[in-house]
This record gives C-alpha cells, structure tokens and sequence, in this order.
C-alpha cells in the first residue's frame, strides 16, 4: 500500500508504477462495505470501482448514490452494476429498473454498465440458475438485458460471471466484455473463461484490505494500461503527446477537481482552455492544476516546459 504523504506525490508515484506496470487496480462496491473514505482509498493508488447500482425489478442499493459520488469526488474513474434476478422477472424489468437509476452514470467518462449474474440468494439458500435454467433460456435473458442497456445509453454493457456461469452461457454473448470473477489473490490472466476467449476485469479477491474501507472488498484489475482503459471509456487521449524529449502525463483525466502532471522536465506553464479557446486562468503551482470551478465538458491544457517544448491534453471535466 501506498504510505499517506504528500497527496500529490502520492498520486504521482501510483500512476507512475501503473503506466509502467501495467497494473491497473481497482474495486467494487455496495452497501456491505459501509461508510467510505473514498481520499483514502484514491491514496492507495485504486483508480476505479463499480458501484452496485439495483437488483431486480425494484430495488436500489442504499449506498449507490453516496459511493459513486464519492468515488467521483476523488477522481476515480467509476461505473454501476445491477444484479440480475432472472428467477423473479423479466429482463425488461430489470433493465428498467438499473436505467431509472444509473443513467446519469453511464456514458463518456464512466466504466461500462454491468450485468451481475451470478447466484442469487432467497432466505439464505442459493438459487442456482445455471440448474434453474438451460443455457439458452438464462443466455436469452442476459441479452436481452445488455441489448436493453445497449439501445438505452449506445454504451455496450460488460458481463461479470464465474467459471461456471462462463461456461454454461451462449457464445452469442461473447461479443460483450468480460470481467470475470476468479477470485485467486493474484493478478495473472484469469483460466476457464468458457465462451469467451479474451476478458477485460478479472476480480481478483473477495478479501481485499485497503485503506478507507472497513472489513472485505473485492479487488480487481484490469487487462491493459491507463491508455487503454482511457479509450473504454471513450477517452482516446492519456497517450501523451510529445515534442522532442518533452513528455507530461495529466491524470486523472477525466476529472472532477484537480489535475495532476509528471514529468522529468521542467514545466513553465500550463494553460487550460476551453473549445472556444478562452483562457480559463486557472491556478496551477506544484504540477497541481485546480479545476474544481470548471462547468463540465471538454477543455484542452497547453503545457509549456523551461525550454519552450509544448505538449497538448484533452481533458474531460465531469
């Protein structure tokens, strides 16, 4: 884990490590995990998390509203789940149920909607819907859930499943994303993916013990860089673009208060403008830019090093 220092030099080192890593480490929650302490849990160098959004036809998790906010607030790039429950309704009913309250959370920016299937539990025993329904009929309901939230919001949905559930759905799914629960405890590529022959999220542990969380949460990672994960959510634009030797990584990108620049040069300034190409006079000291007073939308930052070299970002403010 991260020790807490300086939040900026923090920040700089985690997402150093993962561009060079490649590890892209993440979580997700609900209302089991509490009160959280989303600072904390961005100190740790987590860069996104699922939230639970709904399950079934009516209900809402409690603490959907509080997490996703919270984890947005830090600037971790967030997403919402919905757990299915094709033993009581229609896929409709489900979908209706996430879209009346994920919407604001799904599009450029955000990870993709999800589709939970897995067990469901009814006073206390597990209802096995792999014995519950043939793998046509659950594969059925599954798409038409994911076409349901496809047509809704143009965003294509992910699918979380386990081996077994990997295994007993159609290869008609395939065509969505994969995050595939394995829990392990290491970050290898997950085994058994069934149908599928390439996953996007693997959960890696259902026992995670991080900062700002009390108790358990589920850690995963993702299967690719900053930069890749960037173009998911329909950002194309952490690859830096360079001038000479000069090269500046602004993250995280998109953002809600600040941003943050690395680099091995030295920077004189860096101007944030909007499309109109109005200066936005925003305060930057310390590689630390302040964009807590921006409206939302699309902005471009010029960065201009000691020797005149300039790099240019898009940055997305949520």
């Amino acid at each position: 884990m991260v020790f807490k220092q300086l939040i900026l030099f923090a920040l700089i080192a985690v997402f150093s490590s993962k561009l060079q890593a490649q590890n892209v480490l993440g979580i997700d929650v609900s209302k089991w995990q509490g009160t959280i302490n989303w600072e904390l849990v961005a100190e740790d160098g987590y860069v996104f998390s699922w939230v639970k959004a709904t399950e079934g036809m009516t209900y809402t998790d409690p603490k959907f509203y509080t997490n996703i906010e919270g984890g947005i607030s830090e600037d971790l790039i967030m997403g919402a789940y919905h757990f299915a429950r094709p033993d009581n309704n229609t896929a409709q009913q489900d979908a209706t149920n996430f879209l009346n309250v994920a919407s604001a959370y799904i599009g450029t920016g955000f990870l993709p909607p999800v589709l939970d299937l897995e067990n469901p539990y009814v006073n206390g025993q597990a209802v096995l819907l792999t014995e519950l329904f043939t793998s046509e009929e659950l594969s059925l309901w599954a798409q038409e859930w994911m076409e349901a939230i496809h047509n809704a919001t143009g965003v294509a949905p992910f699918l979380y499943v386990n081996g077994n559930y990997a295994n007993h759905l159609s290869p008609d799914l395939n065509s969505y994303g994969l995050w595939f629960a394995q829990p392990d405890e290491t970050l290898n590529p997950p085994s058994n993916t069934g149908n599928w022959d390439t996953w996007g999220f693997k959960q890696y542990s259902w026992w995670g013990d991080i900062s700002g969380i009390s108790g358990d949460v589920d850690l995963n990672i993702f299967n690719g860089s900053i930069a890749d994960l960037d173009t998911l959510i329909g950002i194309t634009t952490t690859s830096m673009i360079s001038t000479l030797d000069f090269t500046v990584s602004a993250f995280p990108n998109p953002t809600k208060n600040s941003i943050y620049l690395n680099t091995h040069s030295g920077i004189q300034n860096a101007i944030m403008f909007d499309l109109k190409g109005v200066n936005q006079m925003l305060p930057y000291s310390n590689q630390k830019i302040d964009c807590s007073r921006l409206i939302p939308g699309i902005y471009y930052l010029k960065i201009t090093s000691n020797q005149g070299q300039v790099v240019t970002h898009k940055i997305f403010k949520l």
